[in-house]
């Protein structure tokens, strides 16, 4: 399926490179290591009700009376391990490894109206700051996550939610540079500091924003006043694709090194055991934050590296030239 529905955006973005990437991140599902959730989603079953509530701090996707209750909520546990939520899906409570409603209740205040906006979602997950943002009508969401299990998760909670103009895709932070102008809001929360390049991403960022557009940026940080980024030998928190993390005075000029202008503090956070925990719905043999400190000094993560903070700052795009002279 090509992406028709970027067809109105031909102008500002790589289209023909976007569906031959697109034709080739399908192929996945096909993989013999996904049959399990390629036959999941062949097997969803027809909605007979509907019902959706996007204000809610867990998401409320369907009627907990529907007489299919238990059918829909045993196809969800077929998903666990489930990493982002919550979500009250007919009635049941996904209690996921994260608590996203507390990065969502940091900053929602901070974000521009989405109404009738263009906006992405790098490193998406499962959608569901996508699901929280499209309460407010955006004209298009986008997200991207090039996790298999994340986009089985995100078809599966929009084949019962069915939100408009809300679309998800297999895509990376590296084919940023296919979109230009595109955006008027970019969310980047939990990526920058997984890939080699920081500023290579924020400027593609920048580059994919509308003039004016505004970028809301979230990370693992250290605590410390200069700006310096640690950059692990081996493993961070037990994460092997981790590179720089950032002081929040480095994390700061990281922005304004990218051209970004009114660069702003939104949260600088210590990460607790209450926002990041194994749940009913994240069991073990899956590991989350208290198995990745040092359980005699919950300063420091088990490798001996400062444990995590949670920064998230807020930023725009230049205007165009002749907007300032205009205004």
């Amino acid at each position: 399926m090509k992406l028709d529905y970027l067809l109105p955006y031909k102008e500002k973005i790589n289209l023909d490179f976007l569906n031959s990437l697109k034709e080739d991140c399908d192929k996945w599902i096909d993989r013999k290591s996904n049959a399990d959730l390629k036959k999941l989603l062949e097997s969803l079953p027809e909605v007979e009700d509907h019902e959706l509530d996007l204000s809610q701090d867990a998401v409320v996707i369907g009627n907990s009376s529907s007489g299919k209750r238990k059918q829909y909520i045993d196809l969800a546990r077929e998903l666990i391990p489930w990493r982002k939520g919550p979500f009250n899906f007919y009635g049941e409570k996904i209690d996921a490894e994260w608590r996203s409603d507390f990065k969502w209740n940091r900053l929602k205040n901070h974000v521009d109206n989405l109404e009738g906006k263009t906006v992405l979602d790098i490193g998406c997950n499962n959608g569901y700051f996508l699901f929280r943002m499209a309460e407010q009508k955006p004209e298009l969401l986008l997200g991207i996550d090039p996790v298999i299990q994340c986009e089985t998760q995100f078809k599966f909670l929009q084949h019962f939610a069915r939100v408009p103009n809300l679309h998800f895709e297999m895509f990376g932070v590296e084919h940023i540079d296919s979109f230009k102008e595109m955006f008027d809001v970019i969310f980047s929360m939990g990526i920058i500091y997984h890939h080699r390049h920081p500023l290579e991403q924020l400027i593609n960022i920048r580059e994919a924003l509308k003039p004016g557009g505004q970028a809301i940026i979230e990370t693992i940080g250290i605590p410390g006043d200069e700006s310096y980024a640690l950059f692990p030998e081996d493993r961070y928190a037990k994460m092997r694709n981790v590179f720089f993390v950032p002081t929040l005075s480095c994390f700061i000029n990281w922005l304004k090194k990218a051209k970004l202008i009114e660069v702003e503090v939104i949260s600088a956070t210590p990460l607790t055991f209450e926002e990041q925990r194994l749940t009913n719905w994240c069991p073990p043999p899956s590991q989350s934050l208290e198995d990745f400190l040092d359980p005699n000094d919950l300063t420091k993560t088990v490798e001996g590296h400062p444990a995590p903070m949670r920064f998230c700052l807020k930023a725009r795009k230049k205007p165009a030239q002749n907007a300032q002279k205009n205004s």
